[in-house]
């Protein structure tokens, strides 16, 4: 269980710099640029919904049992990766 409480640390080390970054994202909203403004903050919510959802996963991994941690840990890698991509294309 060692592995799995470190695995969900380091996880919750990474969503708290995902989240440091979309709240820098949203202050570089500019006023008058509303065009901009309405793609952006599309992706800050598709961001804000992927990190939801990384959340839940590690949640859920947190009360798995450690037969379990192989298929929850890929499904939260794959969250993150998601994650990632947004916050890279943003």
């Amino acid at each position: 269980m060692k592995d799995i409480k470190e695995y969900l640390e380091a996880k919750q080390l990474q969503l708290d710099e995902c989240e440091g970054k979309l709240k820098e994202l949203k202050s570089k909203l500019s006023p008058s640029d509303t065009k901009a403004n309405a793609e952006i903050d599309k992706q800050i919510q598709t961001v804000e919904m992927k990190i939801k959802e990384g959340k839940a996963k590690l949640e859920a991994l947190g009360k798995a049992s450690k037969e379990e941690f192989a298929e929850h840990k890929e499904s939260i890698d794959e969250s993150f990766r998601a994650i990632y991509t947004h916050l890279a294309m943003s």
